[in-house]
């Protein structure tokens, strides 16, 4: 399932006879770019909220290791809510694309994959101001 603005990336996954295989590699059917932020998100209840902002350039990618949360975006345009529950399926953002993590299950743990490092200026955290940019952007 995927659209303009996010995607589901199904991750190759082998039964090896000592467990389950997920691997994530750099490249077309798997992480679509070079990995240079990585964030754990753990310790989360089933009523907080993680998120609530965009980015100008970066992309991501989320992984539920463990547990379950959903994940409300929103490009300006058209809003859709998944749930991410499975340790082999990741969910690329785009940027300009509103999220919120929450309805965390207990004990979520919660994977991060972005493509650039950390820089305060890249982020809006406003929704009104991020709703000036996509009617923006939706113009072009």
């Amino acid at each position: 399932m995927e659209n303009n603005f996010w995607c589901l990336i199904k991750f190759p996954t082998f039964d090896t006879k000592n467990g389950i295989l997920s691997m994530f590699e750099y490249g077309k059917e798997s992480v679509p770019f070079i990995v240079k932020k990585t964030l754990l998100i753990r310790g989360m209840t089933g009523t907080d909220k993680r998120g609530a902002h965009t980015h100008h350039k970066t992309k991501q990618v989320l992984i539920c290791i463990s547990g379950e949360c959903k994940v409300d975006m929103d490009n300006g345009k058209e809003k859709t809510t998944i749930t991410l529950d499975k340790a082999d399926e990741g969910l690329l953002l785009l940027p300009y694309v509103w999220h919120v993590m929450h309805s965390f299950a207990p004990d979520t743990v919660l994977l991060v994959l972005a493509d650039r490092k950390y820089d305060e200026n890249e982020y809006i955290r406003n929704y009104e101001d991020f709703i000036r940019f996509a009617e923006e952007i939706n113009k072009k």
